[in-house]
């Protein structure tokens, strides 16, 4: 009896255990498919019924797999900084430029980020908690590429980026990269600051 117990418990977790790696598997596609569709967007998202059928699901059947519209919203932005790590040296000057000029091709991306941005005003927002990591990162990244050491420095070109990614999508013959470029000189330039 004790043997035929044990064996039905082993076969539920092994059931538990394929569900849940089907389900991992199932939520990195869905994340896949959105990146792709927030990529080649233009300024207005893409809908979820069009996420949703990139994988052969309803758009309940996506939302299954993330808690809220929200979160799947974070996640993407997550799945984003992921792919950027993976394809750029972000340690290097010359990595970031590459993601930042990739940044201008990839309007839908930065609607998100910016809406999320805007969210995270909400302490109970999902975007806030995401904010909440990706802020240091970003410093992290800023003062090892662009050799800054100056935390004055860092605030004001991460607040110019966030600033001009917003006049971007709304004038979109602003030069996003040149402006930053623009400004990464002067505050190189500049005397350091405590």
């Amino acid at each position: 009896m004790l043997a035929s117990a044990t064996a039905l418990y082993t076969g539920q977790v092994n059931d538990v255990t394929k569900r849940y790696a089907k389900g991992t598997a199932r939520r990195a596609e869905i994340l896949a498919a959105a990146l792709v569709a927030y990529s080649a967007s233009s300024r207005s998202a893409p809908r979820l019924r069009d996420i949703a059928q990139a994988v052969n699901l309803t758009e309940a059947g996506v939302l299954h797999y993330f808690e809220s519209k929200d979160h799947l919203f974070v996640a993407i932005l997550e799945a984003r900084d992921d792919d950027a790590a993976k394809r750029y040296d972000l340690h290097t000057e010359a990595g970031l430029w590459a993601y930042l000029e990739e940044t201008v091709c990839t309007p839908g991306l930065t609607k998100l980020f910016v809406d999320m941005s805007t969210a995270a005003s909400d302490p109970q927002h999902p975007a806030h908690a995401f904010l909440a990591r990706h802020d240091p990162a970003v410093r992290q990244v800023v003062r090892a590429a662009l050799n800054l050491a100056d935390p004055w420095a860092e605030e004001l070109l991460i607040a110019a980026a966030e600033g001009l990614q917003l006049r971007w999508l709304r004038e979109p013959q602003t030069d996003l990269i040149g402006e930053l470029r623009r400004l990464v000189a002067l505050l190189k330039a500049q005397p350091r600051h405590s």
